[in-house]
């Protein structure tokens, strides 16, 4: 039976969450991330799942003597050029194409840039909410007769400029967060 298909002690489950606490703490996981990898780690059965919750945190190898479930964090990916470049692309991507071409690079960058991919997931969701509000915006506008259509420009214009925020904060090197948005992919 290898390493990966042993099950998960309740110590090493506790041990796991201790390390993905300390890791929010340390502000290397932002919320959204500590909930879906705590949920991981809580349902794990085998090691293998339990590892799969630090997946993209953790070094590489474990000591082949010492039969772990996890290893120590490893630093983040760090914001270098292409990434900030990259994630600005991501935002600003959302003007032409609304939430297609932010979806496409969340597709295309996959596990190989995990800073690309939270920009590009976080333009979706946000592209997604504005869809869905002016949306609402047009049919209760059309069923006021009108009366509401006074409110596109003003929401166009807020997602004018958060969109244009979201890019700018890829472009400095920070994580950001849209407000008012659904997060509907993870």
């Amino acid at each position: 039976m290898s390493t990966s298909e042993l099950l998960v002690t309740p110590a090493q489950r506790d041990r796991a969450v201790e390390i993905l606490q300390e890791m929010y703490a340390d502000g290397r996981l932002t919320h959204l991330e500590f909930d879906t990898r705590l949920e991981l780690a809580l349902k794990a059965r085998t090691r293998a799942e339990l590892n799969g919750s630090f997946d993209g945190l953790m070094s590489r190898p474990v000591p082949t003597h010492v039969p772990a479930a996890f290893s120590r964090p490893a630093p983040v990916q760090k914001y270098d050029g292409r990434t900030r470049g990259l994630g600005t692309f991501t935002h600003w991507l959302g003007y032409p194409t609304f939430f297609v071409g932010p979806a496409l690079v969340a597709a295309a960058s996959g596990k190989e840039n995990p800073v690309v991919r939270k920009h590009a997931i976080e333009a979706v969701n946000f592209q997604l909410s504005a869809l869905g509000v002016f949306a609402l915006l047009g049919i209760v506008t059309g069923v006021t007769d009108g009366f509401t259509g006074f409110l596109f420009p003003l929401v166009g214009l807020v997602w004018f400029v958060l969109t244009g925020i979201g890019g700018l904060a890829a472009l400095l090197g920070s994580e950001f967060r849209y407000p008012f948005t659904l997060r509907l992919i993870k």
